[in-house]
Parts: C-alpha cells; sequence; structure tokens
C-alpha cells in the first residue's frame, strides 16, 4: 500500500525506475544579513543596522545621525512596500526623517504580520526592522541569481528596468 517515496511505480510497468533525487537548497536570508555581507566583502552599501523592537530603531536612528533614513520591514517576501500589515500601516518601506518617527513605524511593524502579493492572506510576522540611510539613486537596476529547477544550477537575471514594480 506505501510506496517508496523514492520510486516512482508504473501500474502499466513492468519495473520500477529510481527518481532523480534533486539537491535542494534553501537561500533565504534577510536584507540586513545580505547587506552584512556585501559589506564584509568591501562593497559600499549604506549605513544602517536593524533593530528588534522600537527602542532599538529610535537608537539605531540616533546613531544614524542623519535626517534622512527608511525603515525597511525584515519579511521573507517580495513586494514589502506595497505591502500592508494588520496594524492597518500601508507599507513595509516607509521614509522616515528622525529617531520619532523611526520608533513610531517600528511600533506599527513589530509583531504585525506584513501581506503583500507574495505572502497570500495570511501575511507574514515582521520580528525585525532595518533602519538605513536613505542614498538618492539615479537610475534603479534588478539583478538577481536565481536557481533553476529544470537544470539544477544558477540563472541570472538583470535588467535595466529595476525598482518596484520589477
Amino acid at each position: 500500500m506505501f510506496r517508496n517515496l523514492f520510486t516512482r511505480v508504473s501500474l502499466n510497468a513492468k519495473y520500477t525506475k529510481p527518481l532523480q533525487s534533486q539537491q535542494r537548497r534553501f537561500l533565504s536570508i534577510h536584507e540586513y544579513l545580505s547587506m552584512d555581507l556585501l559589506k564584509k566583502y568591501g562593497v559600499n552599501t549604506p549605513k544602517g543596522e536593524v533593530a528588534k523592537t522600537s527602542k532599538e530603531a529610535f537608537e539605531v536612528a540616533q546613531r544614524l545621525a542623519t535626517e534622512d533614513m527608511v525603515i525597511k520591514a525584515q519579511v521573507l517576501a517580495g513586494g514589502r512596500g506595497k505591502g500592508v500589515f494588520d496594524s492597518g500601516l500601508k507599507g513595509g518601506v516607509r521614509h522616515v526623517y528622525s529617531p520619532t518617527e523611526a520608533k513610531m513605524f517600528a511600533e506599527q511593524m513589530l509583531g504585525h504580520k506584513l501581506v503583500t502579493k507574495q505572502t497570500g492572506a495570511k501575511g507574514r510576522e515582521c520580528n525585525a526592522v532595518y533602519v538605513v540611510e536613505r542614498e538618492f539613486v539615479r537610475r534603479e537596476y534588478y539583478f538577481a541569481i536565481l536557481m533553476d529547477r529544470q537544470t539544477g544550477g544558477p540563472v541570472l537575471v538583470a535588467t535595466s528596468q529595476g525598482g518596484v514594480d520589477i
């Protein structure tokens, strides 16, 4: 009645054929961790730190010592900027202009679920925020390294049409 998970059984065939096992890779890291990796290898990145409480967000914003920052919900889902929190806050990526604003937005993000196109209606809980200095870009690009399941290898995706709608 129970079949071996690694064997394909055909009712019409006189033999069984072993399934090819495909290596599974799991690499889902938050933005602040990927920024730390980039910094470690000498890539210029905006100054910023992760915060897990609204008080920490306030302190990070004070240390950045600028009046132009961004607070970003650290949720493993695309479309954070267009998402909606169950607290009523719209957008998981917000411009902030003071440590007090950073604290206020952190309170509305931390411990709340962010619903995006990728999370479905259940959403995903936000347990950390990334407070960074705001950079002004002249052009946005999109670059990703994805795993192609069919070939089992990496695929590079790059476009000059970067931005929130990619």
